[in-house]
């Protein structure tokens, strides 16, 4: 292997292991509820619900993805139920990712000339192994960073399978690995790869037989995915929570306008406020959205734990070689590296369709994409720089370049872990292990221990940080007649999980009480404080 790619991913290892127990600076309820169903798993083949082997992970009735689950299974094994192992995975294949998006590069550009090919994939690699969109989602438990993982791998392993159609086989697994990974990779998947087969069909007509087995292979591996989407529950419940067309929002306007041309008799306006010009002008902004400059290099998206504080999704400084190296890429394209530029153009189509665009997991598969650009555009202004005769413009243009990247890494670098965990502890759900503890400490001298759900699933921390047996728990989750959760209250054991109203809180007897500042008024007598990374008051504890 190359001296330089074991550097890199080293590199890469370092940057998505250090302190990852620790930064982010506490569990989503995501990730809290992806461990404790794994560990659920691991003690009892079931999740949280008493579910054998699901292929959908209940959860919060959002029905995630059970990929990420199972691969976190064997780190909780080694490492216990903790923030570490549930993390573990997705830096793991954080670094692999680099390892991926070195041989597809290598892979897509086999017919440009060799002394490109080898630098622009090393370069793509270093670029992906210091990116703050990959390294935000490498060091959480986020399935879409899985789901990148196998994407590049499927489809670096179908262009091998070209010229060896075993590979073919391999490919097809990690295709569905992919879509069984993250949302959005059910609709890429299909659609890229309708595109890949169409321009490479008579290579695929040469390994016939073996492209039938991948279609074959990949239709009952996929078929329980897609199956779901017929029924009311699974994974379409997560589609129809965040798509577009269950957005009254969306439509709303739409609705009251056309009611106002029908009452004017106004044709034309009826014809251009019909609810499909509107769901296509939704998804046309949606789309471009992904494109918006602050979102790519100043801000990032509304979600800030996808991103450090005043961070955008890639580093500023990668702007004029991303523009450099698509034109190059155009310019020299050829039916491999064609693939880029689909699936760059592809890739925010999952995101378009759901509701709270720009969305930087969603649309993840943009991510590698962009970097391969910047390594298009560094390799081949480099190479112009070196043909400058002056010894001194080559090394101001040089120092100019590199101080940009230290420069823009290090701000990186900096927000990530300092003003970061404090800015955004709040919303990675900081304080709920603190409360915990405490309860969890204290909770022999009370008869009942109440806690505010304001901050929402308060619960599934109580499962994680206690090591609630699942055997138990399987047995006594509180549900409704019908099966269905409340989402705001639930009991587990002598633990009630719901919004405090004080005034009759408070003549509970013998009773713990754990809620907001908002919820404690000033004048109780506080036993305990727990505060939030930035001073700010998380939860205050009182006991009646």
């Amino acid at each position: 292997m190359n001296k330089l790619l074991i550097v890199i991913v080293f590199i890469a290892a370092i940057l998505r292991f250090y302190q990852l127990g620790v930064n982010p600076p506490s569990l989503t309820w995501d990730e809290a509820s992806l461990g404790y169903n794994s560990y659920s798993i691991l003690q009892t083949g079931a999740d949280e619900y008493g579910n054998k082997f699901p292929l959908s992970i209940r959860s919060f009735d959002d029905y995630k993805p059970a990929l990420y689950t199972y691969l976190t299974i064997p780190f909780i094994k080694i490492f216990g139920l903790n923030e570490f192992a549930v993390r573990v995975p997705s830096a793991l294949i954080g670094v692999l990712s680099i390892l991926a998006i070195y041989f597809l590069v290598k892979e897509l550009l086999q017919k440009w000339d060799k002394k490109y090919q080898e630098p622009i994939a090393l370069v793509s690699a270093f670029f992906l192994a210091i990116s703050p969109w990959h390294l935000q989602f490498s060091r959480g438990a986020f399935e879409g960073n899985i789901g990148i993982f196998f994407l590049m791998l499927g489809i670096l392993l179908f262009f091998k399978g070209l010229r060896d159609g075993k590979l073919f086989i391999i490919s097809s697994v990690s295709f569905a690995l992919s879509i069984y990974s993250y949302h959005s990779f059910r609709l890429l998947v299909p659609l890229l790869l309708v595109f890949i087969v169409f321009i490479f069909w008579q290579e695929v007509l040469k390994k016939k037989l073996f492209f039938v087995i991948f279609l074959i292979s990949l239709a009952l591996l996929t078929l329980p995915v897609y199956f779901s989407f017929v029924k009311a529950q699974a994974s379409n419940s997560r589609l129809s929570m965040v798509t577009i067309f269950s957005d009254p929002t969306v439509i709303n306007s739409s609705i009251k306008r056309i009611d106002y041309d029908k009452n004017n008799n106004d044709l034309l306006g009826s014809i251009l406020h019909n609810r499909r010009i509107v769901y296509s002008l939704a998804i046309a902004k949606g789309y471009l959205d992904h494109f918006n400059p602050d979102f790519l290099f100043i801000h990032g998206d509304g979600g800030v734990q996808h991103h450090a504080v005043d961070m955008g999704m890639i580093y500023l400084w990668e702007l004029p070689f991303i523009l450099v190296g698509l034109y190059i890429l155009v310019n020299r394209r050829n039916r491999y590296s064609l693939i880029l530029i689909l699936l760059f153009l592809l890739a925010p189509l999952p995101s378009a369709i759901a509701t709270g665009t720009p969305h930087p997991i969603r649309a993840i598969a943009l991510m590698p994409v962009f970097h391969i650009f910047t390594a298009i555009g560094t390799v081949f202004i480099f190479l112009k720089i070196l043909k400058i005769r002056k010894m001194f413009g080559r090394a101001i243009l040089l120092f100019i370049i590199a101080l940009s990247l230290v420069f823009n890494f290090a701000y990186y670098i900096h927000q990530y872990y300092v003003h970061s965990p404090i800015e955004y502890g709040y919303f990675w759900q900081y304080g709920y292990k603190e409360a915990l503890i405490y309860a969890k400490e204290n909770e022999t001298k009370f008869g009942n221990v109440v806690m505010t759900y304001e901050y929402d699933q308060p619960y599934v921390y109580y499962l994680f940080y206690n090591k609630i047996d699942p055997v138990w728990y399987q047995k006594n989750w509180d549900y409704n007649k019908n099966g269905t959760i409340d989402r705001f209250k639930r009991v587990v054991g002598k633990y009630t999980f719901r919004n405090i109203e004080y005034s009759k809180d408070i003549n509970i007897s013998n009773t713990l009480l754990i809620g907001t500042p908002q919820e404690i008024p000033d004048n109780a007598k506080v036993i305990k404080i727990i505060k939030f990374p930035d001073g700010k008051t998380a939860f205050k504890i009182v006991e009646t």
